[in-house]
C-alpha cells in the first residue's frame, strides 16, 4: 500500500525534524549564523549583487565577503521566503524538513527497503547535524547524495538532465561535502560501472556541465581565496588537531557540545550501535565462511542480486571513512592536498551515514531472522534514545534582528580580507569621514553595496568610508575644472586609486587635493574570476536550453 510508504516517510521527517516542531529556534553552532546569512542575501541582491557577495550589514556594517566562499544553495532557496517576508527561523525549518523529506525519498528509490530508511533516520550523525551542529549547508548536502548514488545506480537510463540539475545543487551545497564526495562517487561510479567506458565518458560529461553551471560560485571561491586569511586560519592550520579515537566513534553519549583541539572533546563523533553492526556483520558475510547455518549443513545465504564485488567496495569505503578519522592517520593528512580544509576530520562520517545503507539492505536480507530481530531491537534502542534528546536552548529573533546582526557568522572570521583590521575602527556609521585634512561631508544615498556622497573639500584629504575594502569594490569620482584647480579641461570622471596605512586598518580610502566632488561607490563583479565564472555558467544554461528545444523539436 503506497500510502503507508509516504505516511513511513512523513513520520520518519517528522521525528528526525523533532526540534523544529516548537515555537522558538533550537540554539546549534551554526544555526544563528546561517539566519543572519539568510537576511544578509537578500538584501545583497536588493542592492544590485547579482550574484550576491559581499554581505553588506555583516561585522557591525562594514561588511563581510562570506557569499563569495561558502556555499549559497540555502541562501539562495531562502530568497522566496525571505521576499515574502516569511521568518527566517522559519524559513530554516522548511528548508531543512523539506530536503530531509527529499532524503528519505532518494533512499528509497535507490534502495527499496524500510531498513534503509530506518537506520539513516536513527543516523548519529544526522542528529549531531540537526539538534546540536545546525549546518544547513552539511544537511542539503547530505540530504542530496542519496539521490545521487541512486542516480549512479541506474545511471544509464537516468534522466541526464535531472542528474546535471542534481550535480549542481550538490555543488552549491557545501564546498567540504563536495570536495570529499567527489572521489567517493567516482569510486561508487566504477564499482557500478565496471568496464564500460562510455558510460565513464557520459558520467565525466555531466559533471563538467554541472560544474560549469556553478563556476559562478567556485571560480571566485578558489581563485580569491587568497585575499583573506582561509589559509592561515585557525580551523584549517588546526585541523590536526580534530582527529578522535576509535572509542569516541563507538561509545561516545549523543549530547550537545563541541570539538575541543586535543582528544578531550563534548561534542558526539558517534558512528551508531546499528551502523557498526551493520558493517561487521557485511565483512562477515562477504568473506568466504558461510554465515549461516541449518540442518547440519552450512550454506552461504543469498545476496539478493547485489554483486559481491559491489558489496566489498562499499565496505573498503566505509572503514576507509572510519581510519581516516584516527588519530594515527594524522601523517598521511598532513601530507595530502587541500586535506587541511576539511577543518574536522570526523566530518568523514557525513558519507559513512550513506554508504552504509546499501549494505544493511544486503544484511538484512540474507541475515537469519533471529538475527534481524536482533538488529531491529538495536535500531529501536536508537530510536529510543534519540527520542529522549532535547536542544540545548530555544530563542527567537525578529527579521529585523537578523538584518542587523553584527557578527561575521563565521567560526574563525576565516573570510576577512588580510589587510583589515575591525577592532581598531570605532563605531560605525553612514557616512565617510576624514581622516586628515579638512571639508564637509554631504552623503546623498548611502546602502551597504552602494553610496553616494558630495565632498567640499578646503585642503588634501584623506576620506575613509566605513567598509572594508575588498575585490571588487570601486569608487568613482566626478569634478570639474571650476572646481579644482588641479584637472584641467571640462568636467571629468575617473576612478580613484584605493591607499591603506595602519589608521585605515583595511577600509575604504582614498586621497584627494582640494576641491568639490561627487562620489559613487559600488561593488561590483568586476574581477577575473568572476566575470569568467559569470560567463560561463550563463553560456552553459544558454548552451542546456537551446540543446532541451532543440531535442524536444526533434521529437515533435
Amino acid at each position: 500500500m503506497a500510502w503507508v510508504k509516504w505516511l513511513l516517510l512523513l513520520l520518519l521527517t517528522a521525528f528526525i525534524c523533532k526540534p523544529y516542531l516548537q515555537a522558538g529556534f533550537p540554539y546549534t553552532h551554526d544555526g544563528e549564523n546561517h539566519l543572519a546569512r539568510f537576511a544578509n542575501y537578500k538584501i545583497a541582491l536588493r542592492e544590485g549583487q547579482f550574484p550576491p557577495r559581499f554581505a553588506p550589514n555583516l561585522n557591525n556594517h562594514y561588511g563581510y565577503p562570506v557569499f563569495n566562499y561558502n556555499y549559497p544553495l540555502a541562501n539562495i532557496l531562502s530568497l522566496p521566503f525571505s521576499f515574502l517576508k516569511i521568518n527566517y527561523e522559519l524559513t530554516f525549518k522548511l528548508l531543512v524538513a523539506g530536503f530531509v523529506f527529499w532524503a528519505l525519498v532518494g533512499i528509497w528509490f535507490w534502495l527499496c527497503s524500510y531498513w534503509a530508511l530506518l537506520l539513516f533516520a536513527s543516523s548519529p550523525y544526522l542528529v549531531n547535524l540537526i539538534y546540536f551542529r545546525g549546518n544547513i549547508g552539511e544537511i542539503m548536502a547530505l540530504c542530496l547524495l542519496p539521490w545521487l548514488f541512486y542516480a549512479l545506480n541506474n545511471f544509464s537510463k537516468f534522466n541526464k538532465l535531472f542528474l546535471i540539475l542534481l550535480l549542481a545543487l550538490f555543488f552549491l551545497s557545501h564546498n567540504i561535502a563536495v570536495v570529499f564526495a567527489l572521489p567517493i562517487l567516482f569510486f561508487y561510479a566504477f564499482l557500478k560501472f565496471k568496464n564500460n567506458y562510455k558510460l565513464y565518458l557520459n558520467l565525466l560529461s555531466v559533471f563538467l556541465i554541472s560544474f560549469l553551471l556553478t563556476t559562478w560560485f567556485w571560480l571566485p571561491a578558489i581563485f580569491e581565496k587568497n585575499l583573506v586569511i582561509l589559509d592561515q586560519a585557525n580551523l584549517s592550520q588546526g585541523f590536526i588537531d580534530h582527529f578522535v579515537n576509535l572509542s569516541q566513534l563507538l561509545f561516545s553519549k549523543l549530547e550537545f557540545g563541541f570539538s575541543y583541539l586535543g582528544s578531550v572533546d563534548s561534542l558526539s563523533f558517534s558512528l551508531g550501535l546499528g551502523q557498526i553492526l551493520v558493517l561487521i556483520l557485511a565483512v562477515i558475510y562477504l568473506t568466504p565462511l558461510p554465515l549461516s547455518c541449518g540442518s547440519g549443513e552450512c550454506r552461504r545465504p543469498r545476496r539478493g542480486g547485489t554483486p559481491v564485488h559491489t558489496g566489498v567496495g562499499e565496505v573498503v569505503l566505509c572503514l576507509l571513512l572510519i581510519i581516516a578519522q584516527l588519530n594515527f592517520t594524522k601523517f598521511i593528512w598532513q601530507n595530502l592536498p587541500l586535506a587541511n580544509f576539511i577543518q574536522f576530520p570526523w566530518r568523514l562520517t557525513l558519507f559513512f551515514s550513506i554508504l552504509i545503507l546499501p549494505l544493511s539492505v544486503l544484511v538484512f536480507k540474507n541475515t537469519h531472522r533471529y538475527l534481524k530481530l536482533f538488529l531491529i531491537f538495536i535500531l529501536f534502542l536508537q530510536f529510543w534514545g534519540i527520542s529522549k534528546i532535547k536542544a540545548a536552548d530555544y530563542f527567537h529573533k525578529t527579521n529585523i534582528d537578523y538584518d542587523a546582526f553584527s557578527q561575521s557568522t563565521s567560526t574563525a572570521n576565516e573570510n576577512l580580507p588580510k589587510n583589515f583590521t575591525y577592532q581598531k575602527l570605532w563605531d560605525w556609521q553612514p557616512t565617510p569621514s576624514i581622516l586628515t585634512g579638512a571639508g564637509e561631508i554631504k552623503v546623498v544615498e548611502w546602502r551597504g553595496s552602494y553610496r553616494k556622497y558630495n565632498l567640499d573639500l578646503k585642503e588634501k584629504s584623506v576620506i575613509v568610508e566605513p567598509t572594508m575594502n575588498f575585490a571588487g569594490w570601486f569608487t568613482r569620482l566626478s569634478f570639474s575644472d571650476s572646481e579644482s584647480e588641479n584637472f584641467g579641461g571640462e568636467r571629468q570622471t575617473k576612478l580613484v586609486n584605493y591607499i591603506d596605512n595602519e589608521e585605515i586598518a583595511g577600509r575604504l580610502a582614498y586621497e584627494l587635493p582640494a576641491g568639490k566632488y561627487e562620489i559613487e561607490s559600488k561593488f561590483t563583479q568586476h574581477t577575473w574570476p568572476r566575470l569568467l565564472g559569470n560567463g560561463l555558467s550563463v553560456a552553459t544554461i544558454l548552451a542546456l536550453v537551446i540543446y532541451f528545444i532543440y531535442e524536444k523539436s526533434r521529437v515533435l
